[in-house]
């Protein structure tokens, strides 16, 4: 993937940022961190970064576009709890909620492609 100097820049910015947030390299107590806090520190912040910017981009959240609609006899669903997922990937599993409905005509349950809510990063490596 080619990033643009401007998408680099702004992402730059982002790492900046998080450095900030992050703090130095020293505990609250004055000890020096070692390079393995540092770089677990790093990765969990990666690993966070990757599950959202993934969840983002795969599972669009625009709920004004959620179709109710039986995509089998487009007759209205009945909303059902929400169904938890869970997606294993490289960097660790990801988790979200996905808006689940019932056909009563059609006798199925589906999920719209719109409209689901994250509950977050259920770890990483």
């Amino acid at each position: 993937m080619d990033l643009s100097v401007e998408k680099r820049r702004r992402l730059q910015d982002l790492i900046e940022e998080a450095k900030e947030i992050l703090g130095g390299c020293v505990h609250a107590d004055g000890r020096p961190k070692t390079f393995a806090e540092l770089e677990d520190e790093c990765t969990e912040v990666g690993d966070l970064f990757t599950a959202e910017l993934l969840l983002n981009r795969v599972i669009q959240r625009d709920p004004a576009a959620l179709s109710t609609a039986c995509p089998h006899c487009d007759r209205p669903g009945e909303h059902l709890p929400d169904e938890p997922r869970l997606l294993q990937t490289d960097r660790g599993e990801v988790g979200w909620t996905e808006v689940a409905y019932y056909c009563r005509d059609c006798r199925r349950s589906f999920f719209p492609s719109l409209g689901r809510t994250r509950f977050g990063n259920r770890g990483h490596r």
